[in-house]
């Protein structure tokens, strides 16, 4: 395996531009200061302004975990693009959707400026956001995995 096959696409925000759907509009992604990269408004948008309506498909985690480690050793450098953006609905199942959009580039905050509302599932700016500001969402209110809360990596919650 050649080292252009060995590296993360997702660490190349060129890349991530490219490739990530354009889900919420007036938003771009940029590098943050808080984790990575982020998703930036370009715009201004108002308090209660739904910004994302989910879509996806339902799975079993069990299911999704099985097709991952199916598929990861081949896809290599795009596995995390590929295996990353879901919303857990309980302790048993995933919404997931085949492809990143830009919700997968909003970061945690405790003091967040976006939320998830439900039936129909949908991410609302609880705040108003000004040009420029990355938009937040409270991780820890979400459904998440144990595994997810146990991580090592996400002690940030």
């Amino acid at each position: 395996m050649s080292n252009s096959q060995q590296i993360d696409k997702t660490q190349d925000l060129d890349f991530v531009r490219k490739a990530t759907l354009d889900t919420i509009a007036k938003t771009m992604i940029h590098s943050s200061e808080l984790h990575g990269f982020g998703l930036f408004a370009t715009d201004a948008i108002k308090d209660e302004q739904i910004l994302y309506l989910f879509d996806g498909q339902v799975v079993t985690i069990a299911d999704y975990e099985k097709i991952e480690s199916l598929m990861a050793k081949d896809i290599a450098p795009y596995s995390n693009y590929i295996f990353m953006e879901c919303n857990y609905l309980n302790n048993e199942t995933l919404l997931v959707r085949n492809f990143r959009t830009k919700y997968s580039y909003i970061n945690h905050s405790r003091t967040p400026n976006t939320e998830i509302r439900y039936h129909p599932m949908r991410l609302v700016a609880i705040k108003e956001i000004q040009v420029g500001e990355e938009l937040t969402i409270d991780y820890r209110k979400e459904q998440l995995s144990d595994d997810y809360l146990t991580n090592p990596e996400k002690q940030f919650l």
